[in-house]
């Protein structure tokens, strides 16, 4: 995990954080090693794909594979236990969603998000770290990973 100063607060915080009426805790969580938790629906919703489909997409758990199938997604990933991929995507209709493969969290939901420099292996962190504020992961290239990952599984659900 990078070390930074207490009091610096980076670009891509700074853009996570404003989706709270209040930012600074978000900071302060963040700065004492905690994930912060944060709003849905204004500046970007979730796509939570289950593990498995995700595996099934890399052909592999191998932590390479998986970050190298959804690095092309375009956008910041988290893992969170038991088993999830959270994919944040641009806010917007949850039900344009095939509900089969995921599901979208949006409005009235909030997510526990660690701070952006948070690369695992346990616990909470990214998968793909945000890279810069507002950039999202494309809808599309998350519906052909989803697609991908219920093929590789032999179309069963």
């Amino acid at each position: 995990m990078t070390q930074h100063h207490p009091l610096t607060i980076t670009p891509v915080e700074r853009w996570l954080a404003r989706s709270i009426p209040d930012p600074e805790s978000a900071f302060r969580d963040w700065r004492d090693g905690r994930p912060a938790v944060l709003a849905l629906g204004s500046l970007f919703d979730v796509v939570k794909m289950e593990q498995g489909l995700v595996h099934a997409a890399a052909s592999t758990p191998g932590r390479s594979a998986v970050t190298a199938v959804l690095a092309p997604l375009g956008g910041p990933v988290i893992w969170s236990p038991p088993g999830w991929y959270l994919a944040l995507v641009p806010a917007g209709p949850a039900d344009t969603w095939d509900p089969r493969y995921a599901s979208v969290l949006g409005p009235d939901t909030y997510l526990t998000v660690p701070r952006p420099d948070r690369r695992g292996p346990a616990g909470i962190h990214w998968a793909v770290p945000p890279a810069h504020a507002r950039t999202l992961c494309s809808p599309a290239a998350v519906v052909r990973l989803l697609a991908d990952g219920h093929r590789c599984q032999g179309g069963i659900r």
